[in-house]
């Protein structure tokens, strides 16, 4: 028998794949958006985009202004924010030689949350439910059998 993913099963594989190639998870409004050109003719152009953060999942802060700087050439292809906009992102890490990032998987890793029902609670509780082991009841836990080492005894000063 084939067994078919219902829509929010795969919903929320999805999510978990977002999750899971993400350097930062937060939901929040973007505040600001500036155009910085090249400073030389061998630059690139670059778009700063500053979001008030409201919930954070990875690499962002609550409450906090969090500033990201993506290729311009992004916008020129239509992958453009708007002030005021309320989102859910999901962003790969910023790249180590100049600092730009963007979306996980383009549009898939921007949510708009005004058309989506999906919570940083709720998308927490997804993506960690299916990577944590389940839990071993307690009577069934194993019990440690030796004595701690001179080694952990030195570790914890207790010599």
């Amino acid at each position: 028998m084939l067994w078919l993913a219902s829509p929010a099963r795969a919903q929320d594989r999805e999510l978990q794949q977002l999750a899971r190639e993400a350097g930062i998870v937060f939901t929040g409004t973007v505040d600001r958006i500036e155009a910085v050109p090249p400073a030389a003719p061998s630059d690139i152009g670059v778009v700063r985009v500053t979001f008030r953060v409201s919930d954070a999942l990875r690499g962002a802060t609550p409450g906090a202004s969090l500033t990201i700087s993506e290729w311009a050439g992004l916008w020129t292809s239509g992958d453009r924010y708007r002030v005021g906009e309320n989102l859910l992102l999901f962003l790969y890490a910023p790249s180590g030689g100049l600092g730009l990032t963007t979306t996980v998987e383009g549009a898939r890793g921007r949510i708009s949350l005004g058309d989506s029902p999906i919570s940083l609670a709720t998308l927490a509780l997804e993506i960690s439910a299916d990577s944590l082991p389940p839990p071993v009841p307690q009577h069934t836990r194993p019990i440690p059998a030796r004595k701690p080492s001179r080694l952990t005894h030195r570790a914890l000063n207790l010599e």
